[in-house]
């Protein structure tokens, strides 16, 4: 006799399953970009996230419009759908801004940040609705449920870590601040409401398992020729510390002060092992001085977001005992006064989040710096935004857009040329002039090297190497000129858009 699965756990396990694409997905997607550069609304990393959200979708509207009348599929499904709905505007709002703003470099975009923020939504959505279907907390020796959340959260912190952008790609522009405080703002939450979820060694259980599919996955598109993000950071210190502090107070039975001392733990772990790291590894100390001013806003910022992280544990230890969410603190007023100041919390998180690069006026030649530079990797290159399109060799005015951010370690700014092999760039040189005009001021490229690359397709380019050692934060113009002979010269202008780590 064979047993039937239930509708809503196969809908379950199609949308976990398809939700785990965004794992491998997002970081493909960095490392696409890094690599190949910025490619088609339907790139492949693009495509296995999208099956991904789009498989969520279908689930959702399942559960909502037949799942939950008959087969009474969780309410954890509306969360998800809302979430599918938000990363289809985001994805929509993507293209837009593609085609009328420029393309974004960096994730710290409208439309990625809606588009994250859905994922986020959907992945939440199924945490709370495979609590409720499983009622895991009803049976303690039912291990299957506890194993699946352990890796949502691992996703959640995934998810959590892609959105540090570009302090992923490269820890030499992580600053003792702002970097910190963004890990405090959303590790904390994901960890203790794994441990009000699962138990002691909930937030350890997390991060170790992200850990071995972030390396994992590294390691894979490494193999491939990828140019990949930093393997760092492994909050894997901060975690144990985290919940060697909530099982102190669970022995105590004082759960007040639990997130807050709890997250307050973790921020200066945190403080710990990425201060070392950044002077022992990177060798790019932290001033002790900025540490000071950041470390009271940091240590309170880790306390709320614990705050909000054992109130979502909260809510999903009573879905799992299958006990009603309104009642999950006792009545269903002290429920809504704590849920009310949860969203209040995280507004206010998002609100402090929002920093905006600070712009100057746009910069002379002398204030940038320009240096020759012959070790730049040329996909971090300002020139490079114009090897992409179709058709940047052809007479004529062209326009790109391109960001930066100010790392420390300068923007190579140099035209290039490229031809299939040594033989045509050779021959191809002796009538191509460079010219360079950056914010209407002119810059004589002839003071400056040159150095050559070969492109992932075969090609062989010539760079001039000179870079901006001091780049200042705001929208800069670059205007190249590349002159052929007789035939009329090619234009190219790029707006460059620099920003602040």
């Amino acid at each position: 006799m064979t047993t039937r699965a239930h509708p809503v756990t196969i809908a379950l396990a199609l949308a976990l399953g398809a939700g785990w694409f965004g794992f491998p997905g997002l970081l493909w997607d960095v490392a696409w970009h890094r690599t190949v550069g910025r490619d088609s609304f339907l790139s492949p990393p693009h495509v296995l996230m999208y099956t991904g959200v789009a498989v969520n979708g279908l689930v959702s509207a399942w559960a909502l419009l037949v799942g939950r009348r008959r087969h009474g599929a969780p309410g954890g499904f509306v969360v998800s759908g809302a979430g599918f709905l938000l990363a289809l505007a985001g994805a929509a709002l993507d293209e837009w801004w593609h085609v009328n703003v420029g393309k974004d470099v960096n994730l710290w975009s409208p439309p990625h940040l809606v588009g994250l923020a859905g994922t986020v939504l959907i992945a939440v959505g199924l945490v709370f609705a495979l609590a409720a279907h499983t009622r895991y907390a009803l049976e303690p020796r039912w291990r299957a449920p506890r194993v699946v959340l352990v890796f949502c959260f691992a996703d959640l912190v995934h998810k959590a870590i892609v959105a540090l952008d570009h302090y992923t790609l490269d820890a030499w522009g992580r600053t003792p601040d702002y970097y910190p405080f963004l890990l405090a703002l959303c590790l904390p939450a994901i960890l203790v409401m794994a441990v009000r979820a699962l138990g002691a060694g909930a937030a350890t259980a997390t991060v170790v398992a992200f850990s071995v599919e972030h390396i994992a996955i590294l390691v894979v598109l490494l193999t491939f020729g990828m140019r990949i993000p930093t393997f760092t950071p492994l909050p894997i210190l901060p975690a144990i510390v985290l919940d060697l502090v909530m099982v102190a107070f669970m022995l105590r039975r004082v759960s007040a002060l639990a997130p807050v001392v709890s997250g307050a733990a973790f921020a200066l772990a945190l403080y710990l092992q990425e201060g070392v790291w950044m002077a022992w590894i990177v060798e790019r100390p932290w001033a002790l001085r900025r540490i000071a001013v950041a470390v009271p806003g940091v240590l309170l910022t880790a306390a709320g977001s614990a705050c909000v992280g054992w109130m979502l544990g909260t809510l999903l230890r009573s879905a799992a005992e299958a006990r009603p969410l309104r009642d999950a603190l006792g009545s269903a007023r002290r429920t809504r006064a704590a849920v009310a100041a949860m969203l209040a919390l995280i507004a206010l998180g998002v609100v402090a989040a929002y920093r905006p690069s600070r712009a100057e006026p746009p910069a002379s030649v002398s204030a940038l710096g320009l240096t020759p530079d012959t070790t730049f990797d040329y996909r971090d290159a300002v020139f490079w935004e114009a090897l992409l399109p179709d058709g940047w060799r052809g007479a004529g005015a062209h326009s790109a857009y391109q960001e930066a951010i100010v790392d420390g370690r300068g923007i190579p700014l140099g035209p290039a040329w490229c031809s299939p092999n040594a033989s045509a760039l050779e021959r191809e040189l002796l009538t191509r002039r460079f010219r360079l005009a950056i914010n209407g001021e002119s810059v004589d490229l002839a003071r400056y090297p040159r150095t050559r690359r070969r492109m992932p397709d075969g090609t062989l380019c010539v760079w001039v190497a000179v870079s901006a050692a001091t780049p200042r934060p705001g929208l800069q113009e670059l205007v190249y000129t590349i002159e052929r002979g007789t035939a009329p010269p090619s234009r190219l202008t790029v707006r460059l858009r620099v920003k602040e780590p």
